[in-house]
């Protein structure tokens, strides 16, 4: 049975605490919060990701993991950033097949629910600032619509949000039509509330 949390606690705590405990947690900007179910949508989505992205990696270095495997991604001195479980994640790094966690992602996702909140900006910071972290994309579970924060090759942050695609993912060098992405669910299609079809970069 599981402990009562701490509302804060350090990160290093934190870790050592979630060994003794049944359920998962992640740890955002030290808070803790229990993860629960998700919608059938939102179990939709993920899997459409993975069965897109998997072939895509090929028999390359490059790999694809869900929810079951536990990510705290390290800055470039080795500086632990955060404890989560993303919906999907792409490593190229041999080291995070081993161990209780991965730690240098190039591509997270995450698929927003309609219990999301402002852990999601906290989570961005966190990977962005991971050494090899390329790309970060919300996908929401309730409207077609994603955002996707990306470094480019000069370093430089960019921003785009999409409302009819396709979900462009410059770590794989791929993009991803909406069609794939919400293929077998009933999540509406919505227009950019200003630009109508258009889709337009938020920050370059």
């Amino acid at each position: 049975m599981d402990q009562p949390f701490p509302e804060h606690i350090s990160l290093s705590d934190f870790l050592a605490w979630e060994q003794t405990q049944q359920s998962r947690y992640e740890w955002v900007d030290g808070t803790v919060i229990q993860l629960g179910g998700v919608s059938d949508e939102h179990a939709a989505i993920s899997a459409n990701l993975t069965a897109i992205i998997r072939p895509a990696l090929a028999d390359g270095p490059c790999f694809v993991r869900g929810t079951d495997r536990k990510l705290v991604p390290k800055d470039a001195h080795g500086n632990c950033l955060g404890s989560f479980y993303s919906d999907l994640f792409v490593s190229c790094s041999p080291h995070d097949r081993k161990g209780p966690a991965a730690h240098f992602p190039i591509l997270v996702i995450e698929i927003l629910s309609d219990h999301g909140g402002g852990e999601f900006t906290k989570k961005r910071d966190a990977y962005m600032a991971s050494a090899r972290t390329k790309d970060y994309a919300i996908i929401d579970s309730t409207r077609q619509y994603a955002i996707c924060y990306s470094w480019t090759q000069d370093r430089r942050f960019a921003v785009r949000e999409y409302y009819h695609g396709p979900l462009v993912l410059s770590s794989l060098d791929m993009a991803v039509a909406f069609s794939d992405i919400y293929a077998g669910t009933g999540v509406p299609f919505v227009l950019h509330p200003v630009h109508g079809d258009d889709e337009s970069p938020l920050q370059t």
